[in-house]
């Protein structure tokens, strides 16, 4: 083998040292045969003395597929003259790319597969809220025993489970703040549809698959507006329930329990963690002049002392023991009557005008907030005299009527929502044209959320409206209200 090489390096050799004996004019036909014994020459030796590295082999071309891997590459192995490299295999085709995958079924979602028993603790400024809900097959065995179970629920018999459970579950519940046993309200029954934390109310007289139908039982408790625990006592143990899971909800916070039927009670402690409502939003006072003390009393008795002394002159009646000490004694009289009943009297002044919007504003916001407020209570006379602070006529009345329905969820599962954000703007101001006050253009955002059933509803409500408000002794009050657009989201 090394005697050929060498042959083979040699010949091309010869070849370039004998040029200079051939004629001219074959020189440069020549040239090209020298130049292709070197790369002939070359091309022998490689194989032996280059790796598999230095030769790329480039297959046929195909369209761009995929992004190339990012993967190790391969190791590279040597190649030998009788052992030549494999051409690469075709790559294969690039699978196609999943479909999106498809909703998940909505149908299956709102199943209850078994029994079905969950709690729910909502505590509130001023209301504690206790909610238990049953799936409607545990129920309904548990009402009628030896009747088959239906595959849907009738409006008839949707409304036949509503009265005899409101009649039996007077009495399961019960609950203490600390040691103040709180009155028992009575409870509100509703068949929904759904699942524990995604219900759906149903409509008048619609029918429910059984196994999609929940049994909602809720008491509403009047309660402190920060109590420092909450103690539930339960007893409405179903159809060999044993144990009531259940959520606390207090603020932006919840933790979760369960009531055994061994124990049938379930304590909350606050902690600190749910911090009392913060006080009513302060509106400007109206400022009004200084007023005269007007000594009442002491002008009184000057007068009474002076008209005794009259009448003694006319009648020509002497004073017993003499006029001295008369006069003392109404003198002294008269300075101490003057303390005693002082009446303040207020002369011109009143409410001043209002005619810039960023005066307004100042007085129109902490009104309506406040009147959003007085819905944190839930016993009529206290919504009614937290309201009275900031409404007075008959606009008080009506407005009463007008909030409660528009904090109000839709449908049978109503619940109050609680008032978090709210934010007034003041467009336009000018005078009362009736009397004292003003008239202001405005338009407020009030956004709140409520939670129930074991999930939360979000509500805004926006309006624009035309308000009155009027000095009533030394504070400014809302006595008029003419809405003009609502949007409720």
């Amino acid at each position: 083998m090394a005697q050929a090489l060498g042959a083979l390096i040699q010949r091309p050799t010869l070849s370039v040292f004998s040029l200079h004996r051939m004629p001219k004019h074959s020189l440069s036909s020549n040239w090209c045969g020298v130049i292709l014994a070197v790369i002939l020459a070359q091309s022998a030796v490689s194989p032996a003395g280059m790796h598999a590295q230095d030769t790329i082999n480039i297959g046929p071309l195909k369209p761009l597929e995929t992004l190339p891997s990012l993967g190790p590459a391969a190791s590279l192995l040597p190649t030998t003259e009788t052992q030549m490299a494999a051409p690469a295999a075709p790559a294969a085709p690039a699978a196609p790319a999943p479909a999106a995958p498809p909703p998940l079924p909505t149908s299956t979602s709102l199943v209850n597969s078994g029994p079905t028993a969950q709690a729910y603790l909502y505590i509130e400024p001023f209301q504690t809220r206790f909610e238990v809900l049953f799936d409607a097959a545990t129920v309904q065995a548990w009402l009628l025993p030896d009747a088959p179970l239906p595959e849907s629920l009738t409006p008839e018999q949707q409304k036949q489970i509503i009265e005899t459970i409101a009649a039996r579950a007077a009495d399961w519940c019960a609950l203490s703040a600390g040691d103040q046993t709180l009155s028992v309200p009575q409870p509100l029954v509703a068949v929904i549809k759904g699942v524990p934390g995604n219900t759906l109310p149903l409509k008048e007289g619609d029918a429910v698959a059984l196994n999609q139908a929940l049994v909602g039982i809720m008491w509403e408790f009047a309660t402190p507006p920060g109590p420092d625990e909450l103690n539930v006592t339960w007893k409405g143990w179903i159809k060999g329930t044993t144990k009531l899971p259940i959520r606390v909800f207090f603020g932006p916070l919840s933790e979760a329990g369960e009531i055994h039927s061994a124990v049938k009670n379930f304590r909350w402690r606050n902690q600190g963690r749910m911090p009392r409502p913060a006080p009513l939003a302060a509106v400007p006072q109206i400022p009004l002049p200084k007023p005269l003390r007007l000594p009442v009393g002491g002008i009184v008795w000057g007068v009474a002392g002076l008209a005794f002394y009259i009448y003694l002159k006319v009648k020509d009646h002497k004073l017993p023991g003499g006029s001295l000490p008369y006069y003392a004694v109404w003198i002294l009289g008269g300075v101490l009557m003057s303390q005693l009943l002082v009446v303040p009297v207020y002369f011109g002044g009143g409410a001043p005008a209002v005619t810039q919007v960023a005066e307004a504003q100042r007085i129109v916001s902490p009104l309506l907030r406040n009147v959003y407020r007085a819905f944190d209570h839930h016993a009529e006379s206290d919504v009614y005299d937290v309201l009275a602070r900031s409404v007075d006529g008959e606009l008080l009345r009506r407005l009463y009527l007008e909030t409660i329905q528009a904090l109000t969820l839709d449908g049978r599962e109503g619940t109050r929502v609680t008032i978090a954000e709210f934010s007034a703007t003041v467009d336009k101001v000018e005078a009362d044209p009736k009397g004292a006050g003003f008239v202001a253009d405005c338009n407020w955002m009030a956004r709140g959320i409520v939670g129930h059933w074991g999930h939360s509803h979000p509500r805004v409500n926006i309006y624009n409206a035309r308000i009155t408000v009027t000095p009533v002794q030394d504070e400014w009050k809302l006595t008029g209200l003419e809405v003009q657009e609502v949007r409720r989201l």
